[in-house]
Parts: C-alpha cells; sequence; structure tokens
C-alpha cells in the first residue's frame, strides 16, 4: 500500500517542528492521538503521562506524601511536577473528563512558562518549569467549543486527528490496511478504531473472520464488516 501522509499528521509534525509547545490534540478514539503525543520529537527528554478521569485529584498531578516503609513519609513529584523539572513533555489524555479542581491546576501549569511557579505546601519550595517543558493534550471530543475557553486561550493549535499515521497500520495484514487508515466500515461510515483491526486480525488467523468478526462487532455487526471487506466498500464515505 503506497503511504500517503494524512494531512493531519503534517500540521502536527509542522506545529511541533515550529516550536508550539502547546498543543491539543483531538477526534476519534483509536487515530493514534496518545501515541503521537507520548513519542513525537520528545528528543532526550523525558515524557510525562496524566489519564484524566472523575477520580483524579490534585495530589495525581502534583504530588503527595506517601509512606517510605520505615514508617516515616516522604515527598513524591506525579507527574506534572516531574515534568516541570525535568523539562520534558506532560501527555494530559482525555482532558474534558477532568474535574473542575483539576482542570484549574492544569491550567495554572499550563500557563506560560514565565508565570508559571507552583508552591510546596509544606516546604514552602518554589518549583519553575525547566526549558523546554511542554504540553500535549487529548481528547475524543469533536467540538472545541466544549473545551472550557481558558483552556483553549492556552492551547494555541489545536489538530483533529482524524487518521491513523501509516506507520501504525505497517504490522496490520495487506487487505486491513487502506480501511484502517480510513478508520470506517461499508457505506455506513461506522467508525473502527485502529485497536478493532488490529484485534481482528489476530483472532482471526485462530478463529476464522467470522468469529472473530463476531466477538468485536456482534452477531449482526460482524456479518457487516465481513461484508464490507469482501465487496471491498470498507473505507467508503
Amino acid at each position: 500500500m503506497e503511504e500517503l501522509m494524512p494531512k493531519c499528521w503534517d500540521d502536527l509534525a509542522a506545529t511541533m517542528g515550529a516550536g508550539i509547545d502547546r498543543i491539543i490534540l483531538f477526534g476519534p478514539p483509536g487515530t493514534g492521538k496518545t501515541y503521537a503525543a507520548l513519542r513525537w520529537l520528545t528528543g532526550e527528554r523525558p515524557v510525562e503521562r496524566l489519564i484524566c478521569t472523575e477520580d483524579l485529584t490534585s495530589a495525581d498531578v502534583t504530588g503527595a506524601w506517601l509512606p517510605n516503609g520505615a514508617g516515616g513519609w516522604q515527598w513524591q513529584d506525579g507527574p506534572a511536577l516531574r515534568a516541570w523539572r525535568s523539562g520534558g513533555r506532560l501527555v494530559v489524555d482525555e482532558v474534558d473528563r477532568a474535574s473542575g479542581d483539576v482542570l484549574s491546576l492544569l491550567l495554572a501549569m499550563a500557563d506560560s512558562d514565565g508565570s508559571s511557579q507552583w508552591h510546596h505546601p509544606t516546604t514552602g519550595e518554589v518549583v519553575r518549569p525547566a526549558t523546554g517543558f511542554n504540553v500535549i493534550m487529548t481528547t475524543n471530543l469533536e467540538e472545541m467549543a466544549m473545551l472550557p475557553e481558558a483552556l483553549r486561550d492556552r492551547f494555541p493549535v489545536t489538530i483533529r486527528i482524524d487518521s491513523p499515521h501509516p506507520s501504525a497500520v505497517r504490522m496490520l495484514s495487506d487487505d486491513l490496511k487502506l480501511a484502517a487508515m480510513r478508520g470506517s466500515v461499508g457505506e455506513s461510515g461506522r467508525r473502527v478504531s485502529l485497536r478493532k483491526f488490529y484485534a481482528f486480525d489476530q483472532l482471526r488467523g485462530t478463529l476464522g473472520p467470522t468469529r472473530a468478526s463476531e466477538l468485536l462487532f456482534g452477531a449482526a455487526g460482524g456479518a457487516d464488516f465481513i461484508d464490507a471487506l469482501h465487496v471491498g466498500a470498507m473505507g467508503r464515505s
């Protein structure tokens, strides 16, 4: 399969190459947003990751006092502080799911490096982001207007990732690659994530295509998936 680079990936490469250090990647799940955020143009710097849920707390972001195993307590930095200290990258997944308190903290920590600072609640230490610190946030939302304006203001570039990177489908069987790049099934345009394509490819090797598709999509959905493969209709809009 000829590898044609989708525009979204060209846009991301150009944005990161220009040194933009606050980026939001949005769009449907399973297209490689998190993979790119964790691995693209990181250089030698460490990468820290936060996965936002309603249960995520401020301590999960900046750090907390934890038992040290010797009957005492020891402060342990959270992912955001570690990224600050190292000048690395902070990847914040599913930012739209963050609670109000966590979102407020993330806003402060994603502010411009010149104005950002964090005060240790016990020691009084003042921490500022080291040179090179950058943030990439991801969300499955389709409308950026659903994110708070204050967050969008701190992230000048938002890129919709609507297709997997060509390198992400190289390990798939040839008959699935084009469909996986398009990310949809049949004339209905039903979306199928890259993870589903890989799972189908693996399962059909031992269970056969019919059983594999039923496990992934149910009886009716599995039949539609197989039909789309057979008639070459997979991926049409």
